[in-house]
């Protein structure tokens, strides 16, 4: 054991407990400083400005989903993230005149930037018809949500995770 007379020749810098007392508080400080420069450098994407407007929009969201299951759609979706090309096939159990263009969205569950919207155009023949359009590659791997939208107010939509995003291929049932 050290006595008070060795304790009080020692400089303080060489005293242990000196340490210990400096070092817990300069930690706390460090990771402070960490997390205020990890807060402003992130972006937050799970907020949105017009979150009230939104939330008015639901009910009319839902309206576009049970107009997809009332005429019993379902799509078949290619799409190549490494070329960029879309390919959606509709079908539908009930008689439904298609559009000439739909909309595609390709929704990255927590980062926003990374939202594509195209329209994708009819191509083949109106009995069996095939929309086409393009994305910007590449996707990245996460959980991303795809919808498709019709100006006619249906909507479908599915979620998915992608560890390699080469190729997305999926059934979509309303």
């Amino acid at each position: 054991m050290h006595t008070s007379d060795e304790l009080k020749n020692k400089p303080w810098f060489k005293n242990p407990m000196v340490w210990m007392v400096i070092f817990f508080p300069s930690l706390a400080v460090v990771g402070g400083i960490i997390t205020i420069i990890i807060a402003v450098k992130s972006a937050d994407g799970l907020v949105v400005d017009d979150y009230y407007k939104q939330g008015l929009q639901i009910n009319q969201v839902i309206k576009f989903d049970k107009k997809a299951k009332e005429l019993g759609l379902s799509a078949f979706v290619d799409a190549n993230s490494t070329t960029g090309e879309v390919l959606v096939t509709l079908k539908a159990t009930s008689q439904l005149q298609l559009e000439k263009e739909i909309t595609f969205k390709l929704v990255h569950r927590t980062i926003a930037g990374y939202d594509q919207v195209t329209t994708l155009s009819q191509v083949g023949n109106s009995l069996s018809p095939d929309y086409r359009g393009y994305i910007k590659p590449p996707v990245i791997e996460g959980r991303w949500s795809i919808q498709i939208v019709s100006p006619d107010n249906w909507r479908l939509k599915q979620s998915f995770t992608t560890k390699s995003a080469d190729n997305i291929l999926m059934n979509i049932t309303s």
